[in-house]
């Protein structure tokens, strides 16, 4: 055996015994991000973001190998590594400068169950997420700092954290809010619900999927001790609850619909504190500079970094779709071209929208399989044009049914 394939197969090995299947446990990784501009929170981020990455390397690992010869000759030898594991929980340890560089430690709770755990966009399409004004749920909560902006600000930074994703794409749509009316807005992370509104935005803007969220509290942790008090009484609790006195919590759900349907996908709850000592009349704002050098804001921070981390996790998991625009005999038309990585020779499963009703009349809305695959001749910026083996007719495939690549 060639030295070159014993150092393959070692390392393959290696790997092998890395991605070793486990359930959670706890990592520490390093992350570095040069300063640039004396842009300290900038270079943090992305040291944390880093940080994160390399944790997740730690998880569970799927492996890739393809290998193929001729006359004896390896012409094509290609390894790809995907981590399949993500970061349920993370705290920093550790940050300091060091010639010019922000260096993070931070612990993190790696979840891997050998399934996909995002990361990995397995056919190498980026998927498309519209990004939507956030519901604050109790707007006296924000009163203190005026927080009221959070729910236009908050999703805001998200989408521009996730700018940088390479195999995501995320759409503006901030200024809808697609909870309008309270019962709409899912009572807990696990609600089943749907939401029609989100269909109507994400076929607006052509997104597969639409990301909107609830902040659930800004509360004052011990709202009684944070008061004015009598110099003595002032003193004592000073020295016995020290930052508590000051403890705000930050509460935020985040929910994935699939812009198809308006099916939940995904939800997830974040909670975190830090402590909030500004003057109580000063308005400081949501994500102002001011906001990120305090203490709460910091550890918003570091939250919002987790989320975008996870975005793109869960976003990875699910499957590449695109909306047929117009069909033309055995010629079809969808709303995804090179902006979403489609090149020409490349195949998608047609499925057709199917809509029923329960007993309360609801409507529900299904993916129904047809067995037809569309080959892509044509590819544009916006857009695609494809080949159907037989007449769209004949199956009924109309505008608005969808192609999905898994």
């Amino acid at each position: 055996m060639p030295r070159s394939a014993i150092s393959k197969l070692l390392v393959f090995l290696l790997l092998v015994m890395l991605g070793w299947p486990a359930h959670a446990y706890w990592v520490e990784a390093t992350g570095t991000a040069v300063v640039q501009h004396q842009d300290l929170v900038a270079a943090r981020r992305a040291a944390i973001r880093d940080a994160l990455r390399q944790a997740s390397f730690q998880g569970a690992l799927h492996i890739n190998g393809y290998q193929a010869m001729n006359r004896g000759e390896v012409h094509t030898d290609q390894l790809s590594i995907n981590t399949q594991s993500s970061i349920s929980e993370m705290q920093i340890l550790e940050e300091r400068i060091q010639q010019g560089m922000m260096l993070v430690r931070v612990r993190a709770r790696i979840e891997s169950s050998g399934q996909c755990e995002g990361g990995n966009y397995a056919n190498g399409y980026r998927r498309s997420l519209a990004i939507s004004q956030f519901h604050l749920e109790r707007p006296l909560s924000a009163n203190m700092g005026a927080l009221h902006d959070v729910s236009e600000r908050l999703p805001r930074e998200i989408l521009q954290r996730l700018q940088n994703e390479e195999r995501l794409r995320v759409l503006d749509a901030v200024r809808f809010q697609l909870y309008a009316d309270q019962s709409t807005i899912p009572t807990t992370v696990n609600d089943q619900g749907r939401l029609t509104t989100a269909v109507d935005m994400a076929t607006r803007l052509g997104a597969q999927y639409v990301l909107t969220g609830v902040v659930r509290s800004l509360d004052l942790l011990h709202p009684d001790l944070a008061s004015e008090r009598p110099v003595l009484a002032g003193l004592y609790e000073r020295t016995r609850y020290r930052g508590e006195r000051f403890a705000r919590e930050f509460q935020v759900d985040l929910f994935i619909h699939d812009g198809f349907s308006g099916e939940l996908i995904t939800s997830r709850r974040y909670t975190t504190s830090g402590n909030w000592t500004e003057n109580r009349t000063e308005r400081v704002g949501f994500a102002t500079p001011r906001f990120w050098e305090i203490d709460f804001g910091q550890k918003v921070d570091d939250m919002v970094e987790q989320m975008v981390a996870d975005l793109h996790v869960q976003v990875g998991c699910q499957p590449f779709m695109a909306r047929i625009t117009r069909t033309d005999n055995r010629h079809i038309y969808i709303d995804a071209g090179s902006d979403a990585g489609l090149q020409p020779g490349d195949t998608l499963s047609v499925y057709r929208l199917n809509t029923f009703y329960d007993q309360t009349q609801r409507a529900f809305t299904e993916l129904v399989p047809v067995d037809l695959t569309l080959s892509l001749e044509r590819i544009q910026p916006n857009f695609a044009r494809g080949r159907l083996g037989a007449l769209p007719e004949m199956l009924n495939i109309q505008v608005g049914d969808v192609v999905i690549a898994w």
